[in-house]
């Protein structure tokens, strides 16, 4: 197999250059400092596919753990127990909202806090195919496979750093024409002058195009991917939550439907004969559009669980479980139940059962968003005077109800009213799509309400921790790593 020795021998020095570029982040320039490309360059696509593997795509490593600790979906509880008081004040800033979380967590030790770095690593990964594919040997087809997926990965890892680091695009108190969000590197290449943070606007304008670039793109040359890459539907479906993002109802329906044209397929929980399902396994569940997510980030959860004596620090808080009715099959898998042992048995909701154990994803687009992201965009237009859009946003509500609730307790939902409506349906969202990286983001678009978390690090008494109405926290800092190297960075207030 000469062949192959040949091309893992120009792999190995591809990731070489990858590793070099990415190092770049933290040199003393800024975080667009890299090495010479000179020293090795891919000359085919079928090494571009290889860089694209292991260091663009989402799969192999996790990239940020400590998203649900800022929601009310985790709650924390003490306990004397060495593990349990380590993890406590490890993740404490994250839980208690501090300013400089990402400092904090790093230094201790939190695994794969800084995101800042994590996700430019990955979008240098996009820029270093989306350099290189018209420059190597391969068929037409792929190159344009090739480029329809950077474009779609590095837009979502963008939408990803400007909900973390920059205002929501839509909303009150929020301008995204004037609003920092995060600096756009659509390059690989060398250069001496650090970039600036571009605006909300400016972040999701280049979102979207690369997104309609994409599209046409992996619809004629990606359709054969697999269930870990994206491909048109996948693109389609990004957009549809984009759009929701910013309230553009109308497009955000358009392109919801065309994903649900190709994709519409919903599991019926009450055809789940086993114990456990995995509703975001990309092998096993009829709803995954896309697979991504390296399972670890969620096999972590509980953090410092998994004692035999004591809960874990953070579980699934009873806000979150609460909302569940008892016919809701979600209840039942949508989480791990841990168990300990005092002078009894007892058991707690610890963690997701959305993924399932040796399979590579952890997280998924799934059809049961499109279906949400839908009837949220219906409800808005209901909202504003239109008469029939109330009856569609039901229509998907009920559809996605009727495959979750309990056949002989499911009745279909008939509010009328759109704002009541609407309560209804956040409440809804976050019960489908909790402990997915939904959550975080959409507090922060509905409004930014009033937190409370409840922690205690050390013996003694309990203190509440309050996240304000519009607090300024809904935007994480910058991490002082990455101001510190360069310039033209600009912190949020």
């Amino acid at each position: 197999m000469v062949y192959n020795k040949q091309i893992m021998k120009r792999y190995l020095k591809y990731i070489a250059l990858i590793c070099l570029s990415i190092s770049a982040l933290s040199c003393k320039k800024g975080f667009l400092e890299e090495s010479s490309q000179d020293l090795v360059r891919p000359t085919t696509t079928a090494a571009l596919n290889q860089i694209m593997t292991g260091e663009a795509y989402p799969l192999n490593s996790v990239i940020t753990e400590f998203t649900d600790l800022l929601t009310d979906d985790i709650q924390s509880e003490y306990n004397a127990n060495a593990t349990v008081v380590s993890a406590l004040n490890k993740y404490a800033p994250a839980f208690t909202w501090q300013k400089n979380m990402i400092d904090r967590l790093l230094e201790n030790s939190a695994n794969s806090s800084n995101i800042w770095f994590n996700y430019y690593a990955r979008i240098k990964g996009c820029n270093v195919v989306l350099d290189y594919v018209d420059e190597v040997t391969g068929t037409e087809t792929e190159k344009q496979n090739l480029r329809g997926q950077a474009l779609a990965l590095r837009s979502f890892y963008y939408l990803m750093l400007v909900n973390y680091f920059g205002k929501p695009y839509y909303g009150t108190n929020v301008n995204p024409e004037t609003d920092l969000g995060v600096p756009l590197i659509l390059t690989a290449a060398v250069t001496d002058t650090p970039v600036g943070r571009s605006t909300v606007k400016e972040v999701y304008a280049q979102i979207e195009k690369d997104l309609l670039e994409a599209i046409p793109l992996l619809d004629a040359a990606g359709s054969g991917n697999h269930i870990y890459k994206f491909n048109g539907i996948s693109a389609r479906f990004l957009l549809s939550r984009v759009y929701l993002y910013m309230g553009n109802w109308d497009a955000s329906i358009r392109y919801a439907d065309a994903t649900l044209q190709k994709k519409s397929s919903l599991k019926q929980m009450n055809e789940i004969t086993a114990a456990t399902f995995g509703i975001s396994s990309a092998v096993s569940s009829p709803e995954v559009i896309w697979g991504y997510g390296f399972n670890a980030e969620l096999s972590n959860m509980p953090f410092g669980g998994g004692q035999s004596v004591a809960k874990a620090a953070y579980f699934i808080s009873d806000d979150l479980g609460n909302t569940y009715a008892s016919s809701d099959l979600r209840l039942k898998y949508s989480f791990t139940s841990i168990g300990y042992i005092t002078t009894t048995l007892n058991t707690y909701k610890g963690r997701s059962a959305k993924y399932v154990a040796g399979n590579t994803n952890g997280k998924a687009f799934r059809t049961a968003e499109v279906y949400l992201n839908r009837a949220e965009a219906y409800i808005q237009k209901a909202i504003a005077g239109d008469g029939s859009a109330v009856s569609k946003a039901l229509a998907d509500i009920n559809l996605l109800r009727l495959n979750r609730i309990t056949t002989a307790a499911y009745t279909p939902l008939t509010i009328s009213d759109p704002q009541e409506l609407y309560t209804f349906y956040k409440a809804e969202r976050r019960r489908e799509l909790c402990l997915e990286d939904s959550r975080w983001f959409d507090l922060r678009r509905w409004g930014m309400p009033e937190l409370k978390h409840t922690i205690q690090l050390s013996a003694g008494t309990p203190q509440v921790e309050t996240l304000q109405h519009n607090d300024s926290r809904y935007t994480l800092a910058i991490p002082t790593e990455a101001l510190s190297r360069n310039a033209n960075l600009i912190q949020n207030p």
